[in-house]
């Protein structure tokens, strides 16, 4: 029998309130500190998730049993992973909000409409939890379905938009077709174990965890058929993971920040020889650390811009900042899968562990990129789609611009790095603003000396822009903002050395400040060529920031979704001085001949050897295939 009767309105009423109800004794058991009474809710919110997911998977989903179970999921991993007491059930409860989740998508999707802020409030931390807790209930395909179904919850339209976009023009139909061949020679082995190890499952006696181990296998045999597959980035969650380390050859590690330790979940490339997914507990990068981490840094920039500490203040903590990332990180990695150090590596971070400077931080005492061929994603169907596009040499077409000044910050050297990486192309860059001509009114973000040295910094000045400065650029922008955009979408090499603007509270207007404010969601908008590399020489637009760090909602996601193949930016600011601008020439130098990732490690190693700080190169990460 049906949990709830048949109209919408009576399933809203009855879902809604059943969830109010178990919340509400949740909340008075966790109030008298009562074990018993607290053991007793749990199973009582167990009991009331399997019904509603029953319930969704009954017929057609009602939106307001999906809102329901969502809660009801999210409540029951958030207890039993900080009791840690069931980790079936934890990962079993991270499988059931990503399948409301999931629904709920699809149907504000068929409305036209974005996911309400209530339903991304309830996924945040979801991702890293779900994974962890799957990591310890030795499951870890079900953390990795979990993981990719949240990590694209806002860019997965545009990703497909994307795709099907470069379907049709001129040789995207042979690209994605050339990737599904190459799919279906690769694991011939691994479609073999996995009827196999489904034949077993299915003689067996099956819990939740299980059946989303079986679901895997299900959507991964129906993948090893053409017929079957739709599209690349529209592929089931766990097994667009498995996909994307095909289709570029790399190993996926999903980072996982737990209470006490972490995670990391490894997604091989079939035909690899080994399972294809292993875990690794990481036991110090808990969630604690990760936090105090990112912390230490912002709080350093935040005194560097008070002018209360210089240069080599500034520099040991930044130092000490990637040992410890790297203590935690690659250490215990490595020594447990010594294979990765002649693999190709991509790390997918979840929630604020994306925040860690993973792609700097040493190993053997150079930085990662320096020694690993390693880079970040947000997600496996981001490494998917930007896996597909062929490698673009770069050449005339390359666009590089720049703009020193935007309301009260000057960041001068800017306008050089543009003039000498356009030279290695061969190409004008577009400046806007010369400070020595133009006689700039900004005034340079360090004016401040400090005991142990200046630190001009490529960032916005603490207090905010002037509405009055922000609206006369913005008034100013017309033929130039047209300009910027026909390029953009034409280069196979993109450089961009401004002010950039991360939005916090509403991430989609976080901003390029380029001869006017050009907003994220303005650029989603638009398509990039196939393949482009971006780099963002600009004020931490490498980063993630919102409410929903899980997504790593940003620039680089956003711009991987307009098809670029590879994006170059910084976590934190850099110095605007001529270290920086030969860092970023000598990565464009190293970029006419090789791929992006190896371009900047290259440039990285080499700045490390000749004793460049590393409040130079350090914030810089490669993210894409």
């Amino acid at each position: 029998m049906s949990l709830f009767r048949k109209s919408e309105k009576a399933r809203y009423r009855a879902s809604v309130q059943a969830f109010e109800r178990v919340n509400d004794r949740f909340n008075a058991a966790m109030a008298k500190q009562s074990t018993p009474e607290l053991n007793a809710v749990a199973d009582d919110i167990w009991d009331l998730q399997q019904k509603l997911l029953s319930e969704q998977a009954r017929d057609a989903p009602s939106a307001a049993v999906s809102w329901a179970l969502l809660c009801t999921a999210r409540l029951s991993l958030l207890l039993n992973f900080s009791t840690g007491q069931d980790w079936t059930r934890a990962s079993a409860s991270g499988g059931a909000l990503a399948a409301a989740c999931s629904v709920m998508d699809a149907r504000f999707t068929q409305q036209g409409a974005p996911l309400p802020r209530e339903v991304l409030s309830q996924l945040t931390g979801v991702a890293s939890m779900s994974a962890y807790a799957a990591h310890r209930g030795a499951v870890p395909v079900v953390g990795i379905m979990v993981a990719e179904s949240i990590t694209s919850v806002t860019l997965s339209d545009r990703m497909m938009t994307r795709e099907l976009m470069a379907t049709l023009d001129d040789g995207g139909i042979d690209a994605l077709q050339r990737i599904h061949s190459e799919l279906d020679r690769k694991p011939d082995t691994s479609y073999r174990d996995a009827r196999r190890e489904l034949r077993r499952v299915e003689r067996s006696e099956l819990g939740a965890p299980q059946i989303m181990q079986r679901k895997f296998e299900r959507d991964w045999l129906a993948s090893a058929d053409p017929a079957e597959q739709q599209s690349l980035v529209n592929s089931p969650f766990a097994v667009a993971a498995v996909r994307a380390a095909a289709s570029s050859g790399r190993t996926l590690v999903y980072i996982a920040p737990g209470l006490e330790g972490g995670a990391a979940l490894r997604v091989n490339p079939p035909g690899s020889g080994r399972e294809m997914h292993e875990t690794l507990e990481l036991p110090d990068l808990n969630a604690v650390t990760v936090r105090t981490e990112v912390l230490r840094i912002r709080k350093a920039y935040a005194e560097v811009q008070r002018g209360s500490i210089g240069q080599k203040a500034l520099e040991r903590a930044v130092n000490a900042v990637l040992d410890r990332v790297s203590a935690a990180f690659w250490t215990p990695l490595l020594s447990s899968w010594p294979d990765l150090r002649d693999s190709r590596i991509a790390l997918v971070p979840l929630g604020e562990s994306a925040l860690l400077p993973l792609y700097t931080s040493p190993v053997d005492g150079t930085p990662a990129c320096g020694s690993l061929d390693v880079t970040v994603v947000p997600s496996g169907r981001a490494l998917l789609l930007a896996a597909s596009w062929p490698q673009i040499t770069a050449g005339a077409d390359a666009f590089v611009a720049a703009d020193p000044w935007f309301g009260q910050g000057e960041i001068p050297r800017t306008v050089p790095e543009a003039r000498e990486i356009a030279g290695i192309y061969g190409v004008g860059p577009l400046v806007f603003r010369d400070p020595s001509t133009t006689g700039a009114s900004g005034r340079h973000l360090r004016d401040r000396a400090s005991s142990d040295g200046e630190v001009p910094l490529r960032t916005l000045p603490t207090d905010s822009l002037p509405e009055r400065g922000v609206k006369e650029l913005d008034d100013d922008r017309g033929q130039a903002a047209t300009e910027i955009v026909r390029r953009l979408s034409e280069a196979s090499v993109i450089h961009l050395a401004c002010h950039g603007d991360l939005r916090s509270d509403e991430p989609l207007a976080s901003s390029l400040l380029l001869g006017g404010r050009m907003m994220l969601s303005d650029l989603l908008e638009r398509d990039l060529r196939p393949g482009t590399t971006v780099v963002l020489s600009a004020c931490e637009l490498g980063s993630i920031t919102g409410e929903l760090p899980d997504e790593q909602l940003g620039f680089p996601a956003a711009l991987l979704a307009m098809g670029a193949r590879s994006v170059i930016g910084a976590l934190w600011p850099v110095p605007d001085e001529d270290a920086t601008v030969s860092l970023m020439a000598e990565t464009h130098r190293a970029l006419t001949a090789s791929s992006a990732t190896l371009a900047l490690g290259k440039a990285i190693r080499r700045a490390h050897a000749d004793g460049v700080s590393a409040t130079v190169w350090a914030s810089l990460t490669h993210v894409g295939a």
